[in-house]
């Protein structure tokens, strides 16, 4: 591939790091299919294509390989990794069964000063003029943490964070439509659990977790090339 026709300049006005130009410039061509799995992701080559130095572009390359986007060959070279629909399918697979069991499990266990601080975090995300992509992690893992940390087994929190690590790459910069939508599912899921209805919270943290798998399978199809 050649690799001065798959990246674009570093725009102008300076509201992200270059660091972070870089890995949602990389990420985009992995996810749109024009890097595929196996292809080397040379960072001296990269780092020439889009003008910038190495050392932004080591820090992008780094944070790929953390989500398990990219992985070393014999501990060395660095290469694309499988990033099908399929493997994100599995992974939400696991994040439905851990999550939703989690959710009961939870239920009226999590305490009135966390879940209002998380509605509050909900609210106030909300309320931001420009909302980055570590806005919205932030709260998104509040969300999610502390439902899991309610149910009191810390190594399938672990588990989930693992698995929410690997999935941070859909964030509202990508899938803005998922928002308001995703507050809304997201302040009906901690009103659930902060109550007394378990099945209650598992039909909640279930629908939510379907409708984000639903816009994950709809953004990957639609940036890939015919």
């Amino acid at each position: 591939m050649e690799a001065t026709k798959i990246l674009m300049r570093v725009p102008a006005e300076q509201e992200i790091s270059l660091s972070e130009f870089a890995y949602g410039q990389i990420l985009d061509l992995i996810l749109s299919g024009r890097l595929q799995a196996g292809d080397v992701l040379q960072e001296r080559r990269l780092a020439t294509v889009m003008s910038i130095s190495r050392t932004p572009v080591r820090e992008a390359l780094g944070r790929l390989e953390a989500e398990s986007l990219a992985m070393r060959l014999q501990g060395r070279m660095l290469v694309v990794a499988d990033v099908s629909v399929e493997t994100y399918m599995n992974l939400l697979d696991m994040r439905r069964i851990l999550e939703v069991e989690l959710a009961a499990r939870a239920t009226g266990k999590l305490l009135p000063d966390v879940a209002e601080k998380v509605r509050a975090s909900i609210r106030n995300l909300l309320q931001l003029v420009k909302i980055t992509p570590a806005d919205h992690w932030e709260v998104d893992d509040l969300v999610h943490h502390s439902i899991a940390e309610a149910a009191g087994n810390p190594m399938v929190t672990s588990a989930i964070r693992d698995l929410r690590r690997r999935t941070h790459i859909f964030n509202t910069a990508r899938m803005p439509h998922r928002l308001q939508p995703g507050a809304s599912e997201h302040i009906a899921l901690i009103d659930a659990v902060a109550g007394s209805d378990p099945e209650l919270s598992r039909k909640l943290m279930g629908r939510h977790l379907d409708n984000v798998r639903t816009a994950i399978i709809d953004f990957i199809l639609g940036h890939r090339h015919p």
